[in-house]
């Protein structure tokens, strides 16, 4: 019986735990703490070389609102931003773009290769960037890679400007495994809004993994092992006494 209650006991501070780590969206935080530059074309023009994806959206960067606007952005070249009106997980991921294809061994030379794309409905990994399909204004849907605390604002019900994205193209692989949900929601699976800052996550994607399993681990030790305690000495402990003296 003992037994039966402990278990039970750490089984329930666990679920609270590892509801904690999906839920607790540190990402977003540490993202709404970070200094970024607002992004005009005329920036642009004068720095060509330069990546911005991921920055603020001037006033004068092109919000793409219809099908046509989309349809008209230049893959690779122009930046876009937009202001989705709801947005889908799909449950797939690609590899990031700052990771390496590689795992490397305690040696330091390159072991096992990682998969290019990755289909599953947990997000646990941060060396994976998902997919969503976001709606434009005009109701016509598009595949888009955001940061997941932005994407989990919009989730909320907010209304969120994208940083500064362009449309690019991606993996036959990955477009086969969204082609369903893709299909169940009339979206092109020809391009995709990239609008991540690859530096930034680069930088923070394996603290923000390593700092909420650290927290996480907390709350279950917190929660399991004072509630094992209370248990033994209220109700094991009294039936112990009663057996002890009868």
């Amino acid at each position: 019986m003992k037994k039966i209650v402990d278990y039970s006991i750490l089984a329930i501070a666990l679920i609270i735990a590892v509801v904690f780590y999906f839920s607790f969206d540190l990402e977003n935080i540490l993202w709404n703490k970070y200094d970024r530059n607002v992004i005009s074309n005329v920036d642009i023009e004068n720095n060509k070389s330069k990546d911005f994806t991921g920055q603020i959206a001037g006033e004068d960067i092109t919000i793409i609102k219809t099908k046509e606007d989309w349809d008209d952005t230049l893959n690779e070249i122009d930046y876009v931003t937009v202001t989705p009106k709801s947005i889908i997980k799909t449950d797939v991921y690609s590899l990031a773009k700052w990771v390496s294809p590689y795992k490397k061994k305690s040696n330091g030379s390159s072991g096992k290769k990682l998969a290019e794309v990755k289909q599953s409905f947990i997000d646990y990994s941060s060396d994976y960037t998902p997919y969503y399909i976001i709606e434009l204004e005009d109701g016509t849907k598009i595949l888009a890679q955001i940061n997941r605390g932005i994407a989990k604002e919009i989730e909320k019900g907010k209304s969120i400007k994208l940083p500064l994205g362009k449309k690019i193209g991606f993996s036959k692989t990955a477009k086969n495994l969204l082609a369903a949900i893709c299909n169940e929601n009339n979206v092109s699976t020809d391009y995709v809004l990239y609008t991540i800052d690859n530096e930034w996550q680069s930088k923070n994607a394996t603290k923000i993994l390593l700092e909420k399993l650290a927290i996480s681990t907390i709350i279950f030790f917190a929660l399991g092992v004072p509630a094992l305690i209370v248990v033994d000495n209220k109700f094991f402990k009294d039936i112990d006494d009663d057996f002890y003296y009868n």
